[in-house]
């Protein structure tokens, strides 16, 4: 269950946290009938994710008591990770429950939530750097490369979808596309690299860069003949699940946590 935990962690996290800073970046004002829903989604899936490393320990109530106890080193990566993911799901929360009473938020709090949002995103991949254990992973362009651009290609795809956002009408929402799905590609590149001068098996990462940024930039590009927001349905697919793909190879080759 420990890889599975982080896995679900990262993968979730990372989409929530990708979302919230492209709503930030592209929303100034929440408005329309469900200003509500990209924050919902947002602390949904970064709290289960949460809940799901919590789980790392064996259950979340030892997790609370490890806490307590004072057992845990702050100075770790893994550690400061999972301190920086409360303070954004806290500082989210705060955002969610505030529009749900004024339809909107203010937008310093938005900004604030952001910067922790791609914080705990950098700390994900940072954190992994510090494993000795699995020489791959000590590879610190290609890891946390890997991690920062896929969790904002997730997170732009997905925010595209819930906003209704068009890569076809706006300019610069197509251009960040093209720009994130381009550092995709070349995270993966690192990071197939990094594993194949390691022994490591290298499948999943050469799948996930097909599905997710190749697709992606595809969709992105081809936007403007597509009908309606069918661009923004295929770069939201393509990413969660070639990222997916990608970071499931990235902890099966672990045997040390």
């Amino acid at each position: 269950m420990g890889l599975i935990s982080l896995y679900l962690f990262t993968l979730l996290g990372g989409l929530a946290a990708g979302t919230y800073v492209f709503e930030t970046c592209f929303c100034r004002k929440r408005e329309g009938s469900r200003p509500w829903l990209v924050p919902l989604v947002v602390v949904v899936l970064f709290t289960v994710g949460l809940v799901a490393a919590m789980t790392h320990i064996s259950s979340i109530p030892r997790a609370i008591d490890v806490v307590f106890a004072g057992m845990v080193n702050f100075g770790a990566g893994m550690t400061q990770e999972v301190l920086v993911a409360a303070c954004f799901l806290v500082l989210a929360l705060i955002d969610l429950v505030i529009t749900f009473v004024r339809k909107d938020s203010p937008f310093v709090l938005r900004v604030i939530t952001a910067v922790a949002a791609l914080t705990c995103i950098v700390m994900m991949g940072f954190a992994y750097v510090e494993v000795l254990g699995v020489p791959a992973w000590t590879n610190a362009p290609a890891t946390i490369l890997a991690f920062l651009c896929g969790d904002l290609a997730m997170g732009l795809g997905l925010y595209a979808v819930l906003g209704g956002a068009s890569f076809a009408e706006n300019k610069t929402l197509r251009i960040a596309g093209l720009a994130v799905n381009a550092a995709l590609a070349v995270a993966f590149v690192l990071e197939i690299v990094a594993f194949a001068g390691c022994g490591e098996d290298v499948v999943t990462q050469v799948i996930g860069l097909i599905v997710a940024p190749v697709v992606s930039l595809a969709a992105v590009i081809l936007a403007p003949k597509m009908k309606g927001n069918t661009a923004a349905i295929i770069v939201c697919a393509a990413s969660i699940i070639g990222v997916a793909i990608a970071r499931y190879g990235f902890y099966a080759i672990c045997t040390v946590l």
